[in-house]
């Protein structure tokens, strides 16, 4: 003979079941959103990672000896310590980075941001104290590989021909692919994207002759 006080009814079953439901369907959420916040965390660990690899491309450490992340400042579009911030071609505030040698200013790493065929590129670019380049490398872009990719130092060596280069050896007609009349190589099949890289490389140098003094004041000038 069945116990009547060992019945569930229907509905009290019912009920339960969705407790239960309700219980695994908060555990199942409270797990994938743990597990998205450890991949957001892994991959801008990786990004810082592969930006800091990127600056000591862009100012090599033989020509420095300061932690460059210590002596950091901000430049956005609207930046107001500083002339024509126009000229960085910057869609959001970025990171800068004044890089020293017994004290002294040896040099500074500028974000800027320019439009190729495939949309945003951003880059970093070093400049010594003398106005030449010491480096510049790509950050992001969305060029085809094989084509305006080539800008990308995993794809070539066409990024580095801007070293050495300064507003004093290079007359501003020369800034130009080599198709227009310029110094600079070009891409077979893809010219849109070298001609905007070699425009925004000259404004970035053109930026940093108008802001040479307050950039390589301190490092410590940060932007609101």
């Amino acid at each position: 003979m069945s116990n009547p006080a060992a019945q569930v009814s229907p509905g009290k079953a019912t009920l339960q079941h969705s407790l239960r439901l309700g219980a695994f369907a908060l555990g199942t959420a409270a797990l994938l959103v743990f597990a998205d916040n450890l991949t957001k965390a892994q991959i801008d660990l990786h990004r810082l990672e592969f930006e800091q690899q990127l600056l000591i491309q862009v100012l090599p450490a033989s020509l420095h000896d300061n932690d460059l992340t210590a002596n950091s400042f901000r430049l956005g579009p609207d930046s107001r310590a500083y002339r024509q911030p126009e000229l960085l071609g910057l869609s959001t505030t970025r990171t800068g980075y004044l890089a020293t040698m017994k004290g002294m200013p040896a040099g500074v790493i500028l974000p800027f941001e320019t439009e190729g065929y495939g949309g945003a590129i951003v880059l970093v670019i070093g400049i010594a104290t003398d106005g030449s380049i010491t480096g510049v490398r790509v950050l992001q872009h969305g060029e085809t590989p094989g084509l305006g990719g080539q800008i990308d130092i995993s794809e070539s060596q066409w990024i580095t021909g801007f070293n050495q280069h300064s507003l004093t050896d290079t007359p501003e007609s020369k800034w130009q692919v080599k198709g227009d009349g310029g110094n600079f190589d070009q891409f077979v099949g893809a010219t849109i994207t070298p001609r905007a890289v070699v425009a925004a490389v000259h404004n970035a140098l053109l930026f940093f002759e108008a802001n040479k003094n307050v950039l390589l004041a301190a490092g410590s000038k940060k932007e609101p």
